[in-house]
């Protein structure tokens, strides 16, 4: 009876993981077939062969980039050089990448950069925060840019035990910003797990300079976000949310 009751067990555990197998296979679209499409007007821009994870973009046409991510599962193209960010002005007609610079009191030798926030100060001092995933961990950088040196000053480390497995974040003002966060898990193998069973643990995490606190959670993978013109809602995916009074 035991053994009858074990089988039963083994089979309905197999047939489950091989549902859900299939299901995680739809969701990625692994079936599909990709036609390939003319680039038209496209080309590359030199200095992003790394790829480019994030970019957000000034009012005045000036546009960060993000670039060098290494994420555990994913390949990398430079395993050995540290991520860098790049500026590039969109008002020129053959915009090129230039790497910015990172003033000293910064490990950019650990530098792993993921998603991006620009923030406009009211004395229009503009300010880029940065995700970071120094030893695959996940901190926000916090650096002041300087448009005339071309460079950015780093300024802080914003680290939290809810801050973690973040992949983008928006700012709203002086160290807040919403942030999401893709995986429940950190661990690379309890990573596949939960995207396999589809668990929607993922999460919207809300940080101030008072606190951390999760606004919005029941998603298969947050990914990147933004908000609304006049900071009532941000919208990561499919989602949207009141901003925080």
């Amino acid at each position: 009876m035991g053994k009858l009751v074990a089988l039963t067990l083994l089979g309905a555990s197999l047939v489950l993981i091989g549902e859900r197998l299939l299901e995680f296979r739809e969701r990625m679209n692994a079936s599909r077939e990709v036609e390939s499409v003319e680039p038209q007007n496209c080309h590359l821009i030199e200095g992003l062969e790394n790829g480019s994870e994030d970019i957000d973009i000034l009012p005045s046409g000036l546009a960060f980039i993000s670039s060098g991510l290494k994420y555990p599962g994913i390949p990398n193209f430079a395993p050995d050089e540290p991520g860098k960010i790049f500026l590039m002005d969109l008002n020129e007609q053959n915009p090129r990448a230039q790497a910015l610079k990172i003033s000293d009191g910064f490990d950019k030798e650990l530098f792993n950069p993921h998603g991006i926030s620009i923030f406009i100060d009211k004395d229009h001092t503009v300010y880029l925060y940065v995700v970071n995933h120094p030893h695959m961990k996940s901190t926000v950088e916090i650096f002041k840019f300087e448009e005339q040196e071309r460079s950015l000053v780093y300024l802080k480390t914003i680290e939290h035990e809810l801050l973690t497995s973040v992949n983008d974040i928006v700012v709203l003002g002086p160290e807040q910003f919403y942030a999401t966060r893709d995986h429940y898990f950190t661990n690379f193998f309890l990573i596949l797990f939960e995207m396999i069973l589809d668990l929607r643990w993922s999460s919207i995490l809300f940080h101030s300079p008072i606190g951390v606190k999760v606004v919005a959670k029941g998603f298969s993978s947050a990914n990147g976000i933004t908000v609304s013109p006049d900071q009532k809602y941000s919208a990561s995916r499919i989602f949207s949310l009141r901003s925080p009074e």
